[in-house]
């Protein structure tokens, strides 16, 4: 969506908004967007379809440019409200994860605009936001050597920032989750067995990083103070 200039991103946004709530069928609108706005029909259809992604909290896989998110999430907020924008804001964080995992790369202005605008929002942010983002945070960390994470790790506080959200819940540090699925190569710690699946984003084992002393009851956000744990030894840990 290279050379797109604020108004086509406005009407961009002004016929999705109808497409997503069946005023138009996307069929028209694309054609409208490239009739009026002189968007080729590709970009138009992203459009349409990156705001139904953002309206539902959904990945959107084909990339976004700074200036139309900057756009869009406002007019989300003002538009549509304040459980809207956060849906925006899952979605942007789904894309970031994985358009960084696929391309190699880092999002940069993306993840500068989308942080910005979480600050304009009102109230605590919901819990999704921060575990969409840490998601996010650890697919970088993962790319990293684990020297690298490790270095890090030196410098870093061995207790998390605490933040208000929906629940009061605690921002981990990326490379203390990444550097133990590291550790465990795709194994449960607990019980040995192998991961019971692969994660549909980056077909990784899916294992669970678990605190032993748990972090509500002063634990450290460490490598040592954690295991990767498959969801039933987790679940038992917590409830057995």
């Amino acid at each position: 969506m290279a050379n797109i200039a604020l108004p086509e991103v406005k009407a961009a946004f002004t016929l999705a908004a109808k497409v997503y709530d069946g005023v138009i069928k996307p069929a028209v609108a694309a054609k409208r967007l490239r009739a009026e706005a002189g968007l080729n029909i590709n970009s138009a259809r992203d459009f349409l379809a990156q705001f139904r992604c953002m309206m539902r909290g959904d990945v959107f896989k084909r990339t976004q440019s700074a200036l139309a998110l900057q756009y869009f999430l406002p007019q989300i907020l003002s538009q549509r409200g304040q459980a809207a924008a956060t849906n925006a804001v899952v979605a942007v964080w789904k894309h970031i994860e994985y358009y960084e995992d696929i391309e190699k790369t880092r999002l940069l202005k993306l993840r500068a605009i989308v942080s910005q605008f979480e600050n304009s929002l009102s109230g605590p942010l919901p819990s999704q936001i921060y575990e969409r983002k840490l998601s996010a945070d650890v697919q970088l960390s993962r790319r990293d050597t684990s020297a690298e994470r490790k270095k890090r790790l030196t410098n870093a506080s061995k207790k998390p920032t605490i933040a208000t959200a929906t629940t009061n819940i605690f921002i981990r540090n990326r490379d203390v989750i990444a550097e133990v699925l590291e550790r465990a190569a795709g194994v449960c710690e607990k019980c040995k067995r192998p991961a019971p699946f692969n994660r549909k984003s980056d077909q990784r084992p899916f294992l669970e990083v678990h605190h032993k002393i748990q972090l509500a009851n002063d634990g450290e956000d460490t490598v040592e103070n954690a295991i990767a744990l498959c969801p039933n030894c987790h679940r038992q840990l917590h409830h057995g």
